[in-house]
């Protein structure tokens, strides 16, 4: 049994003894006093009664009454037959006895008078003593059963109001267990503390994280057991417990503190406080709830590494890198301080991910990113920017320091060796350098730049360092392109992208429709812009895959309406061009021929141009794609032809069908007997393979009758015809196929 129980059933045992025992007081108090009242009353009235009847003796015989004692005896005695013991005596005004009607009484006794007067005045009195003995024998008789009826009331009022508090404290036992169960049972830890702030309770899991227990830590104030400080500088936190009393308002969330445990080890905690009012709304005490955040905590740190950080390497990724470049732009222009942009782009690293694999490369990238590491300080900022493209902001630093930062980057990476199984690869890197001042522009301007410097370095031979001057006309040319880009874009998404043809004529024979499909693109203002202004943008950015998928479904669909009629017995050849990234898709053999049959064109009238350069650029896809079509009717044309090094060399090795001659060598066949020979040796040795040959550049009738007595087959050019809407073909006039 709790103190608390042991003093409510004390009380209510005293309250029922208190209550008892005014009972049994109370009953024969009141009996006696209203007894004694009743028997007062009525010897009064007794008296007063045998006093008048006295009065006519006396006032028959006012002088000789005294003497008339026996007749007085007689009255007397008739008056005294009572169930209660009395003695009635008349005396004269001096106290003299004269009669009596018996003995004396027992002490104690009730004594009544009342006057006897003779013609007015008094002679005497008559007396009436009666013994209480019998009313306090009654009165103790009633002390009996008061004592009875107290014993009974209190057994009742003792028994009635303990079960009634047995049952309250009960259910406060079993609200109590309940509330101490659930602080027991919950996940956070929990301190209560008193009006003062002195802790009153924890849970085991404030024992837990605090290092005190209960028993240990009741009484002490709150600030000694729930010790919290800031993380990030150490310095001590308020007591929330007290502040939450002291201010009467729940006391939030701490931001970055952290909990002393008893043995010194600090733990990250999230805790809140709240004031504990009583029903009248005074503050009585506060309770304190905290978790343990340390997990959530290191994931938050976790996630926020990964969000700023490339999982690859462990370099800041390029988010994080251009705000770090953002602040140092903001910082040169309160400070007028000078930092240093390096962009660096790998070289050859698209041959390491060919021969050994893409987790070759991952590997690779991950090695070097931890040798460039070593070779920088570490208030520099390095990130991996995207596929083999870093980043590094060097702070504080002109470009003149930066460039023997870049030198040194320079040869690591050129000494740099990776091993992979029986593979030993080594890469190159291009280095981008852009100053950083107060009148470099914002961050997009000095991206573009960075990335600019570092193509031009590319242009100029790989492996070395260009550094960004502002009126660079090799950097303004490399951000033309880049602006192409974004135009190209926009301008395949508005549909502005247009087909054109150009007539390929046969100089011997006769046969169909043979034209080249040229693409034109209209600008903003809807005029045409000449391919030689957005493709080399287009090849640089690698955007014509997609160019050329788009001109090979066009060019499908157009040609797809002309088989209706009869169209398809005069086309000979649709010749129509691919860069050298699309012959690199392994898919694009399949969506080719899933265009042959959407569109009902047959195979056998598309040819497919590739440049030379192109083509012995990554030979063995080369001659698989071009095996691959052929096999479903496709011809193919060695465009450029002449323009390599190693032309006839690789001739042998391409099944093709036509052969076009670089038109720098048609264009001064007239004028250049080297130029003259080169075409004949190509037209001669084109035949000897069994091979059809195109002149390029056909401008004027000189030009084509001198082709024409080399024994070309075809001619291209001006003095042919000009390019036309594909839309405005018209098949109509072309001979008919023979079967």
């Amino acid at each position: 049994m709790t103190q608390i129980d042991t003093r409510l059933i004390s009380t209510a045992t005293w309250l029922a003894g208190a209550l008892a025992g005014l009972i049994a007081l109370a009953f024969p108090l009141v009996y006696f006093s209203l007894s004694y009242e009743h028997q007062a009353a009525s010897m009064e009235t007794e008296a007063e009664f045998e006093a008048a009847r006295i009065a006519r003796l006396i006032n028959a015989n006012p002088e000789l009454w005294p003497f008339e004692q026996s007749r007085l005896q007689e009255l007397l005695q008739d008056q005294t037959e009572t169930e209660l013991p009395e003695s009635r005596r008349i005396v004269d005004v001096n106290g003299r006895l004269i009669a009596q009607s018996q003995g004396k009484s027992a002490r104690p006794y009730l004594l009544r008078t009342a006057d006897l007067r003779n013609s007015g005045s008094v002679a005497g009195r008559v007396e009436i003593i009666r013994s209480l003995r019998p009313l306090l024998l009654k009165t103790a008789m009633a002390s009996l059963l008061g004592l009875l009826l107290g014993s009974l009331a209190m057994v009742i009022f003792r028994a009635y109001p303990l079960r009634i508090l047995k049952r309250a404290l009960n259910t406060l036992a079993n609200e109590k267990e309940r509330a101490e169960v659930t602080l027991h049972s919950i996940g956070d830890a929990v301190i209560t503390t008193n009006a003062s702030g002195h802790i009153e309770y924890l849970n085991p899991v404030a024992e837990q994280l605090t290092g005190w227990t209960n028993e240990a830590a009741r009484g002490l104030p709150s600030w000694r057991v729930f010790n919290i400080i800031n993380e990030s500088t150490g310095a001590p936190l308020d007591s929330p417990a007290e502040k939450a009393i002291k201010e009467n308002r729940i006391v939030p969330l701490a931001n970055h503190a952290g909990l002393v445990k008893r043995n010194g080890k600090i733990i990250p905690i999230e805790n809140s406080a709240a004031p504990i009012c009583d029903s009248q709304g005074q503050i009585i005490g506060a309770v304190l709830v905290f978790h343990d955040v340390s997990h959530a905590r290191a994931m938050a740190t976790k996630l926020s590494h990964q969000a700023s950080h490339d999982p690859l390497t462990g370099l800041i990724n390029r988010h994080t890198f251009e705000s770090r470049l953002q602040q140092a732009l903001d910082n040169v222009r309160r400070e007028n301080s000078h930092h240093t942009l390096c962009y660096m782009d790998l070289d050859q690293f698209k041959i390491v991910n060919d021969t050994c694999g893409h987790r070759a490369g991952d590997e690779l990238l991950r090695q070097l990113a931890g040798e460039l590491r070593t070779k920088v300080r570490n208030s520099d900022c390095l990130a991996r920017l995207g596929g083999d493209e870093f980043g590094l902001l060097l702070e504080g630093c002109t470009v003149q320091q930066a460039e023997h930062v870049a030198a040194t980057l320079l040869q690591t990476v050129k000494e740099f060796r990776f091993h992979w199984q029986e593979h030993t690869c080594a890469v190159g890197v291009s280095i981008g350098l852009v100053g950083i001042n107060a009148g470099c522009g914002d961050l997009a301007k000095i991206m573009g730049a960075a990335d600019s410097s570092c193509y031009a370095a590319k242009d100029r031979g790989r492996n070395c360092i260009y550094v960004y001057q502002p009126d660079d006309k090799e950097v303004a040319q490399r951000r033309g392109e880049m602006q192409w880009v974004a135009r190209i874009t926009r301008a395949i998404d508005e549909g502005r992208l247009r087909l054109y043809y150009q007539t390929i004529q046969p100089l011997a024979g006769t046969q169909g429709a043979h034209y080249e499909i040229l693409l034109r693109m209209l600008d903003e203002e809807g005029r045409i812009v000449p391919p030689g202004t957005f493709i080399p943008a287009a090849e640089r950015y690698g955007l014509m895959p997609a160019i050329d998928r788009w001109v090979i479904e066009n060019t499908f669909a157009t040609l797809g309406r002309l088989y209706r009629g009869d169209a398809k017995k005069r086309l000979h050849t649709c010749a129509i061009n691919l860069s050298g990234t699309s012959w690199a898709d392994e898919s694009l053999a399949g969506f080719i021929c899933g265009m042959t049959g959407r569109h009902g064109v047959p195979a056998r009238s598309i040819c497919f141009e590739i440049t030379e350069t192109a083509a012995i650029s990554n030979l063995g896809k080369t001659i698989a794609l071009i095996r691959d079509l052929k096999e479903a009717g496709f011809r193919f044309s060695l465009d450029d032809f002449g323009s390599g090094v190693s032309s006839f060399g690789y001739l042998k090795q391409l099944p093709v069908d036509y052969l076009k001659i670089d038109g720098g060598f048609v264009r001064n066949i007239i004028h250049d007997k080297i130029d003259h020979a080169m075409v004949a040796a190509i037209n001669q040795i084109g035949h000897i393979m069994g091979i059809k040959t195109i002149a390029e550049f056909v401008e004027n009738e000189e030009i084509l009758e001198r082709i024409t007595a080399m024994g070309v087959d075809y001619a291209q050019g001006y003095a042919i015809a000009r390019p036309q809407p594909l839309d405005h073909i018209n098949l109509a006039s072309a001979p008919v196929l023979q079967q």
